[in-house]
């Protein structure tokens, strides 16, 4: 609850702050003087530096409402839980660091980020501020892993942590926070940049600026706390954590959970939403503080909880379960596995008709993550996970490192099982064995191997299926390109609906005699 002593006054009569956090705050305000209200509110608590009241605003409708005052919330929120101490330090000012053996997977990634802003400039330096940050918190703590996706996580923080400073109000850096307690003049912030900004000037003569070692300090954070599980070596602390949406959705909705046959298919169709916090998904822009994603992202910092990303995903299944349920008939016959049919059926539902309405509902249904209680959680994951290590907050900079070793050698362990369970047995189903792949690499290494295995696999079959022309040995080796140029994704053609088992509508005619 927002304290008592936070009283708005509007139109003559006087609100408690609470009253404009809330679903029945439209009966008395309108939109615009809801958030404005919310925003004094937030305001309010953080000059009085309460943090209680911060949280809880932050959990609420709309949570910190925009990004002049997220920058400082989030850095106080997770400073205020965790201290870099030293490792703040690392890297600053241009420090040369060792570099990680990841940084041209992280370029690869940046260079395909922000595709959506228009103007060359600010896509410049917003993908400068990224690969900046991704590869010195990777350089700082080089135990980690990097995931692809984890560059989506950290340009949410490059889009917050931004500031434009307009031409026509030089004197005014009203959302610039450089200071961690910030003084007030109309409720806005008034103060200079700091010596770790870096910035760049647009042709309109405003400037954009952010402050390299905030984002830095706050991205660093985030990621120890919250994304460690994520970073290893391979998926299985992943799984681990995708593994509970199954159980989630059978305590809500035993007859979805067995239509859908979750207890034997893993929820793979998961993977980039959680990964990502929903970042991948629903791509924010940098002039919409609003987004449904930063309002995630205020969600899990507020609650402390990286279990929240799992809850969200599992309440909009439910929420779309009637369309999830008429998508699944429709296509049973255009599968030829159930696990392909539901793996596709679900992705493509979660990818078309979330309204910002539908999303708002959910997000409602899913802010009280005290009310999901999960007795499995233990058993589930990893005893150095941060679903379980984040309710020992606040904590030192060593006791993570601690964690993050362990969580290391014991991922290395269940690898090594892994391939020992591959070796000496054969796995009972498709889905097992999705598993130990999984454990034996990261995601590039498994998915590249994928991708020219079909590959190899498709073009030989393509070639034997020719070996019935009469003038075989004398088709040119274009020939072969021109056929396969046709094959999208190294053999997949585009099937009638996208949704559709992509492999069926391309094997059906490998392997017929030839044609001309």
């Amino acid at each position: 609850m927002v304290s008592d002593h936070y009283r708005i006054l509007v139109n003559d009569h006087e609100f408690l702050g609470e009253s404009v956090l809330d679903e029945k705050s439209v009966l008395y305000f309108r939109e615009d003087e809801r958030l404005s209200l919310k925003a004094q509110t937030i305001l309010s608590a953080l000059v009085h530096d309460d943090l209680a009241t911060l949280l809880s605003l932050g959990r609420s409708k709309d949570g910190f409402v925009k990004h002049e005052l997220r920058r400082p919330l989030w850095l106080k929120v997770l400073k205020s839980r965790l201290s870099l101490d030293l490792y703040g330090e690392i890297g600053k000012d241009g420090v040369e660091l060792a570099p990680h053996s990841d940084e041209h997977q992280v370029s690869l990634d940046v260079k395909r980020s922000f595709g959506d802003v228009q103007d060359s400039a600010t896509k410049t330096f917003l993908r400068q501020a990224l690969e900046q940050a991704v590869v010195r918190v990777l350089r700082t703590f080089p135990q980690l892993c990097y995931y692809q996706g984890y560059h989506d996580v950290v340009a949410v923080f490059v889009l917050v942590f931004m500031h434009t400073q307009r031409a026509d109000d030089e004197a005014n850096l009203s959302d610039s926070t450089t200071s961690e307690t910030p003084s007030t003049d109309n409720s806005d912030f008034h103060e200079a940049m700091s010596s770790s900004s870096i910035s760049t000037k647009l042709s309109d003569d405003s400037v954009l600026s952010i402050d390299s070692q905030q984002l830095f300090e706050s991205v660093a954070i985030f990621t120890l706390l919250y994304l460690r599980d994520f970073m290893m070596k391979s998926l299985t602390f992943t799984i681990d954590q995708l593994a509970l949406i199954p159980t989630m959705i059978k305590k809500k909705d035993p007859q979805l959970y067995k239509t859908f046959q979750l207890n034997e298919i893993d929820p793979f169709f998961a993977l980039s939403s959680v990964l990502t916090l929903f970042s991948h998904d629903l791509r924010p822009q940098s002039n919409e503080s609003m987004s449904i994603v930063f309002q995630i992202f205020d969600l899990v910092i507020a609650s402390n909880s990286m279990l929240m990303p799992l809850v969200i995903y599992s309440n909009l299944l439910l929420a779309k379960k009637e369309g999830l349920s008429k998508r699944l008939h429709e296509n049973l016959e255009n599968f030829d596995n159930d696990t392909d049919l539901i793996h596709g059926v679900i992705q493509q539902e979660m990818i078309v008709g979330s309204s910002v309405v539908l999303w708002n509902e959910v997000l409602e249904t899913s802010r009280d993550i005290s009310a999901t209680t999960l007795p499995e959680l233990n058993k589930a994951v990893n005893k150095y996970s941060v679903l379980l290590t984040e309710s020992q907050i606040p904590v030192s900079i060593e006791d993570v490192l601690s964690w993050l070793t362990n969580e290391i050698q014991l991922n290395e362990s269940k690898s090594t099982s892994g391939n020992r369970i591959s070796k000496s047995k054969k796995l009972p189903s498709a889905a097992a064995r999705w598993k130990v792949m999984a454990t034996r690499g990261g995601p590039f290494v498994f998915r590249i191997s994928l991708v020219v295995g079909i590959a190899a696999i498709l073009l030989k079959l393509y070639m034997r299926s020719l070996e019935t022309h009469p003038n075989y040995h004398l088709l040119p080796l274009r020939s072969y390109l021109e056929q396969l140029k046709t094959l999208k994704f190294a053999g997949l053609q585009q099937p009638p609906k996208i949704w559709l088992d992509p492999l069926k509508s391309v094997l059906k005619n490998i392997g017929r005699p030839f044609t001309s």
